[in-house]
């Protein structure tokens, strides 16, 4: 029975192969020929590639599912030539939370290439600095609490900005989730352009030189400890007020996490519309653009700015009826009062926002203002104002009163300082000048 088994097994990644290749143009084929060749030298020849094991931090754009194909085809072509192939380890990495509409694009992806039933494939889904197997009708992907205060304290002292609230902080929160990565890989397949890998690299480490983390050659030898380092420092990014002790990186074993870069091969598109087609998705062609934004559901950026044009343009319609309004609160239990509230950030510099924001969003408590910043400030107050402000913010007064002070340690303070500068793809951000706007919203 389990040679019936194997053949019909054997017969069905032969088919899936042949759809492959038959979806891609002569160039593409050429470029998985010229894959299969680096893989087998960076296993050390045919005879180790059954002990080989290749990772991919797959996202949701052309580039990514390009790579899978072209990966797959590598896969099940080694397979038909030799007694073995390498298993493949795909992670999937959709920050801060993968949406319902980019689990059924993967969920299509994966089922096209046959891959959650192969044993030589292992499919891994992250979200809240855990990885789980892939399911698009699993639970959802919950943040943990301290992904939940992580995103509420930096959106507030990001000055409320969407940019910068869903900006670089998430590549700490990546990184933190790779570290997570069981038995190390033998290596990490990217087709990220080496312009746009040399610009991450160069952004970690200006991170690791404002913070104190002493730099270590094992670094650029081994991508395990980069995610290791930038893990410790999405600690300090969510919990600023923490003390975290830098340290110098090493590889935890003789092995070293190597990184194979194909951005060389992957590069012909003009037969995608055909590939994709095959693989049963659609995706923008302006996706394969921002390769670095690739591991990044953009609902949640489109939703906070549909709640900034609430107070902005008073749209409200257009925020209740906006695709995205339940992605917070699935993900993080952050209701649209508190994602408004950030926006806002109200308690930072001593609170200066406040009154603008009372009297958009909350016109009943004017009267409290004065109790609210006794609050803040750590006086008595009453407990209904404590209520209100914990309620409405969905931090702790201890948090808001972090806040509100802006005494941060230096360490923390310059980290946050340069998180706040960038997006989800490192592009430099314009000084916020936010509570202008909102004064301009609530007058």
């Amino acid at each position: 029975m389990s040679n019936i088994h194997e053949q019909a097994m054997h017969y069905i990644y032969q088919q899936v192969l042949d759809r492959l290749l038959e979806h891609m143009s002569q160039a593409q084929r050429a470029c998985v020929q010229l894959l299969i060749q680096r893989l087998l030298v960076a296993a050390g020849g045919v005879e180790y590639i059954g002990d080989f094991r290749v990772l991919v931090i797959h996202g949701h754009d052309r580039c990514n599912t390009r790579l899978l194909a072209f990966l797959r085809a590598a896969q099940l072509s080694i397979a038909l030539r030799a007694p073995d192939t390498f298993r493949l380890q795909v992670v999937v990495a959709c920050q801060p939370a993968p949406g319902a509409a980019v689990l059924r694009g993967l969920e299509s992806t994966f089922n096209a290439l046959f891959l959650q039933d192969d044993p030589r494939v292992e499919l891994l889904l992250a979200g809240g600095q855990q990885l789980q197997p892939f399911s698009r009708h699993a639970a959802t992907v919950a943040g943990t609490p301290l992904g939940r205060e992580a995103l509420l304290t930096f959106g507030h002292l990001a000055a409320g900005r969407p940019e910068s609230l869903l900006g670089s902080r998430l590549y700490l929160e990546l990184a933190e989730t790779l570290r997570c990565v069981g038995t190390l890989p033998s290596a990490l397949v990217t087709a990220i352009p080496v312009r746009q890998r040399r610009r991450y690299l160069a952004w970690s480490r200006t991170l690791m030189r404002l913070t104190g983390e002493r730099g270590s050659h094992a670094i650029h030898q081994c991508a395990a400890v980069l995610c290791e380092t930038l893990g410790r420092l999405r600690t300090l990014a969510a919990k600023p007020t923490e003390h975290v002790e830098a340290r110098v990186p090493s590889c935890q074993s003789e092995a070293t996490l190597r990184v194979i870069a194909v951005d060389d091969l992957i590069n012909d598109s003009r037969a995608d519309d055909t590939l994709f087609h095959m693989l049963g998705i659609e995706l923008p062609v302006s996706a394969c653009e921002e390769p670095l934004a690739a591991f990044f559901d953009p609902m949640y950026l489109t939703h906070l700015q549909r709640l900034r044009d609430q107070w902005q343009l008073d749209k409200c319609d257009a925020v209740r009826s906006g695709e995205g309004r339940h992605l917070f609160q699935e993900a993080f239990a952050i209701d649209d009062n508190q994602l408004t509230c950030l926006l806002y950030a109200p308690f930072a510099e001593q609170g200066r926002g406040l009154p603008a924001f009372l009297q958009r969003c909350h016109p009943a408590m004017r009267v409290a203002l004065p109790y609210l910043h006794r609050a803040l400030q750590g006086q008595p107050c009453p407990e209904a104002v404590a209520h209100w402000l914990i309620g409405t913010s969905g931090l702790s007064l201890a948090q808001l009163r972090v806040i509100y002070s802006g005494e941060l340690p230096q360490t923390a303070s310059r980290l946050m300082a340069k998180l706040t500068r960038r997006d989800v793809r490192l592009r430099l951000l314009g000084r916020p000048s936010p509570r202008a706007e909102m004064a301009q919203a609530a007058s």
